[in-house]
Parts: C-alpha cells; sequence; structure tokens
C-alpha cells in the first residue's frame, strides 16, 4: 500500500510539472491536485492521449496506454462497426483483432465468411485463415488454405505466408519439407525467425553441427546490428544465445 501511495503521488507530481511547462495550468492543475487519482486520470486522457496521437511513434504509445486500461476496446468497437455495416472489410478487420486477442475460432468464422463473390479466392484474406487455423492448432487446415491461395494466386508472395507454411509442415511433423522451406526462407527472410526456427528443427532432428553453424551466424551477425534493430529481434538471438554449445 504504501509503494502504490508514493508512485500515485510521483505520478500526481509529473502530471503538475507536464501541465505546467505546456501552458496547461488552469484549470488542470487544480483538477489533478484537488481530485487525486481521477484528476490524473482525465488529463492523461484529455491532454497527453490527444497530444501523443498526432505522431506515429505517440500513436504506438496511446494505442498501448489503451489497450492496457481496456484491452478489449478495439475488439468491442470492431463488433459494434460490423453490426453497423456486415461488409468484407469490417469481417477482416474483426477477424484480425480477434487474432490479437486469441479468439481463433472466431477470427476463422469471419475469414470463411469473408471468402465470397469476388473476395473468393482473395490471398489477403485466405493467408488470415491460415494464420487463424494455424494458431488454433489446424496445421492440416492450414496447409491446405496456403496451398489453395497459390493455386488460386501464383503471383502472390509474402515470406510470413511462406513461414507459416513451413510451420504448418513442421506441425504436422512433415519434417523433411519443413527443412526444404526453412532452408528456403533462411536466405531471404527479413529478420531472424526463419533462421532461428530451421536451426532448432535441425538440432531437434539431430543435425547438431548445422544446427550449431545457423544459431553461430545469428549471434555473430547480431553484434552487427544496431541496439534499436538488435531489440527488435531480441526473442530470436536470445534463442540462439541459448542454444549456441
Amino acid at each position: 500500500m504504501p509503494f502504490l501511495i508514493a508512485l500515485s503521488t510521483l505520478l500526481q507530481l509529473l502530471l503538475i510539472i507536464h501541465a505546467i511547462k505546456t501552458g496547461r495550468r488552469d484549470p488542470w492543475l487544480w483538477v489533478i491536485l484537488f481530485f487525486p487519482g481521477i484528476g490524473s486520470v482525465l488529463y492523461v486522457f484529455f491532454e497527453l492521449l490527444p497530444e501523443l496521437r498526432r505522431t506515429r511513434e505517440g500513436r504506438a504509445v496511446a494505442s498501448k496506454i489503451l489497450k492496457a486500461v481496456d484491452p478489449h476496446r478495439d475488439l468491442k468497437r470492431l463488433s459494434a462497426e460490423l453490426a453497423r455495416s456486415d461488409n468484407v472489410e469490417n469481417k477482416v478487420n474483426l477477424a484480425e483483432e480477434c487474432i490479437h486477442a486469441g479468439m481463433y475460432e472466431e477470427a476463422i468464422e469471419l475469414y470463411q465468411g469473408s471468402l465470397t463473390g469476388i473476395y473468393l479466392t482473395d490471398p489477403n484474406i485466405m493467408l488470415g485463415l491460415a494464420t487463424a487455423q494455424f494458431h488454433h492448432g489446424n496445421f492440416a487446415d492450414s496447409r491446405t488454405t496456403l496451398e489453395e491461395l497459390i493455386k488460386h494466386n501464383p503471383k502472390f508472395k509474402s515470406a510470413e505466408g511462406h513461414l507459416l507454411y513451413a510451420r504448418s509442415l513442421e506441425g504436422l511433423e512433415q519434417y523433411d519439407a519443413a527443412l526444404a522451406e526453412y532452408q528456403i526462407l533462411a536466405e531471404y527472410y527479413a529478420g531472424y525467425e526463419a533462421k532461428c526456427r530451421y536451426a532448432l528443427l535441425l538440432k531437434k532432428l539431430g543435425h547438431t553441427e548445422k544446427s550449431q553453424q545457423w544459431f553461430k551466424e545469428i549471434v555473430n551477425q547480431a553484434k552487427r546490428l544496431s541496439r534499436g534493430y538488435q531489440q527488435t529481434q531480441k526473442q530470436w538471438i536470445d534463442i540462439a544465445k541459448q542454444n549456441l554449445s
């Protein structure tokens, strides 16, 4: 309890300083001072969040803050939009948010309902459906959807779709086929996820020397990256380090 009180007081002080420095002294200074807690919340929502939304980075921060306050905010908003207008765009938008929320069955249903008329073989919708199927554990369905996608859209290119196909094959324990796809991906996929997944499967199948070569390549390349890019690839760099003998 003392810690929470101290944290609340510190936040209140920071917001007061921000209000004074940015010329928002009246009436916010008094609102924050005389209405602890709720005053700070009101200041954040009515002053800080709109300010953050003016820049790309700020919008990302604002979105995270709102998501933390109400995790299902976007889900409710997109559900309401679909209720107002039942069209493919709204279905796909809601399906994407369902995936983010771990609601894979709902996402599958929405994507399947979107594959109609001129969108019957739309590659982006089919890729979304395959993604939802994969995360729901339906590896065979995911593989089939991706194969149908390429059959109907032979010129469509997607590194993420290719990686999803390799992971679906791995999920089905079709390891030789998965290795072949990972090997191709490792040569062109941006970032280290494909390389790392390839190395992990090699290790799992007993190809220790070859897996170590890939883990070593990831670690060595990472040393030459900017700090910012290292952060974006931290998950895969850490896995490579942990598996490097």
